[in-house]
């Protein structure tokens, strides 16, 4: 159990430092994003193109999925869930929802507004 806390805790180190220092995405279309798996302490980063206006309603959430510990920090929104089948988005300040998923397990997500623009809100949907 110790080694488990102790990769949890590397891990959520390892995301606060990532939510700071994200790299912008390449594009203007695209918001970086880092998974961070909380039991294995794997991750995986990319970028995700726009999925909709940050008008969008949201999709309902399932009974399944747990989700804790948001933070908004400039263009950053962090997020960890733990689900069956999720996806996470953020609003952005460019009118844009950005959204990435299909997580199954317990993740620590992060994502980057794309080209200076500020998160807004974000969140997940799915079960």
């Amino acid at each position: 159990m110790k080694l488990r806390n102790s990769l949890g805790m590397s891990v959520l180190c390892a995301a606060a430092i990532a939510l700071g220092s994200a790299p912008a995405a390449t594009a203007a279309a695209e918001a970086g994003y880092t998974w961070l798996d909380l039991i294995t302490g794997r991750g995986y980063s990319g970028t995700t193109a726009r999925s909709s206006g940050i008008e969008a309603e949201v999709p309902p959430r399932g009974p399944s999925l747990d989700c804790r510990d948001p933070r908004l920090s400039g263009s950053g929104y962090a997020l960890s869930c733990s689900g069956t089948d999720f996806h996470v988005f953020v609003d952005c300040s460019n009118g844009d929802r950005y959204a990435y998923g299909r997580g199954a397990g317990e993740y620590r997500i992060i994502f980057t507004c794309p080209g200076g623009a500020t998160a807004l809100r974000g969140g997940a949907y799915g079960d």
